[in-house]
């Protein structure tokens, strides 16, 4: 996959979902196969949601070297998913893929996509809907 056909589809997840009052991306392609995206998704309900990803294109996939994805309210951090080789993290069977909970807690996670993030947050937003 090109860099470009997986921009395309990070923007198709964007602009699939009903929550997402407006996005902003910045992508900065280091080389043709390299590129650094960084952006900022807002939520309806005043969410946001951070998200960078340092990747690179190789052998018709996308090899994604560091990914960080931080959902907010205001500066209260609601969860966030990264694969920083956090110290305090060390320990995790799934290191150096882990998740930030809101309590402090760091959990397990495997590496996740923007798409199942927007998902997560699609379900937490229909969960407080419903209550």
């Amino acid at each position: 996959m090109s860099i470009s056909d997986y921009i395309s589809e990070l923007e198709s997840a964007i602009n699939s979902s009903e929550i997402v009052s407006s996005y902003n991306l910045n992508i900065d392609r280091k080389t043709s196969d390299i590129a650094f995206i960084a952006g900022t998704i807002d939520f309806r309900d005043g969410t946001v949601l951070d998200f960078k990803e340092f990747i690179e294109s190789a052998d018709e996939e996308i090899e994604k070297y560091k990914y960080a994805y931080n959902f907010r309210k205001e500066s209260d951090c609601i969860f966030r998913y990264d694969n920083a080789p956090d110290p305090s993290a060390k320990d995790i069977k799934t290191f150096p893929h882990h998740r930030h909970l809101r309590d402090g807690t760091i959990a397990e996670s495997k590496q996740v996509e923007l798409s199942d993030v927007i998902r997560e947050i699609e379900e937490l937003y229909i969960a407080n809907e419903n209550r």
